[in-house]
């Protein structure tokens, strides 16, 4: 008895029947989607964040080619100044030819490389290692002799070379021998290098 009053009144009001039934099927659809709003809003928030840096490189790219040729520029003249662990005749002709500007005389020059481990024990704080390492430490050690004015002078013509280089230490004593008029200088640096397997 019931049923028949519910499909009376079906027949009777057809549109309200259809109108709530398709109600609860929208609210059955929703509730069911709900969870899946969030996730496209957040999509949505991502891919806003991608358009505005793929909009901002663009307005900035304009003038990425010069800068990049530039850069590059510098990176070759950088790379001209560096030594080669490999050529030490050029290696050795470097001081050879500050000994003749200067005036002092150079004896027992001797290049050195410097281990990775070495390098590594000397830093206060431990660096992550590179994954490729394009430059390494040559160790020079040598002695100079020539008047105090010359020995500056040469200090003078390391410091502004072309090469990068760092004074680890030096001892200057008074001459011997023939040179007793002269003072000696004992010294050891670094020099900036490219790497030889790089």
């Amino acid at each position: 008895m019931k049923i028949e009053a519910i499909l009376d009144f079906v027949r009777k009001k057809v549109i309200l029947s259809i109108s709530s039934v398709v109600f609860l099927v929208c609210t059955l659809v929703f509730l069911f989607h709900l969870d899946k709003k969030a996730n496209l809003d957040s999509e949505i928030e991502q891919l806003d964040i991608r358009m505005s840096t793929i909009l901002k490189n663009m307005k900035n790219s304009w003038r990425l080619e010069e800068d990049l040729a530039v850069v590059e520029d510098s990176i070759e003249q950088l790379d001209a100044r560096l030594f080669d662990s490999q050529e030490l005749a050029k290696n050795y002709n470097y001081f050879f030819n500050i000994e003749a500007d200067t005036g002092v005389r150079i004896s027992g020059l001797k290049q050195f490389d410097v281990s990775e481990d070495e390098v590594r024990s000397n830093k206060k704080k431990r660096m992550p290692k590179p994954t490729k390492d394009a430059y390494q430490k040559i160790r020079y050690h040598m002695t100079a002799i020539g008047e105090y004015m010359q020995l500056v002078d040469l200090m003078r013509k390391l410091e502004g070379g072309p090469s990068f280089y760092r004074l680890e230490k030096f001892r200057v004593s008074k001459g011997t021998g023939t040179d007793s008029s002269k003072l000696s200088m004992d010294m050891s640096l670094l020099i900036l290098g490219r790497n030889a397997s790089s």
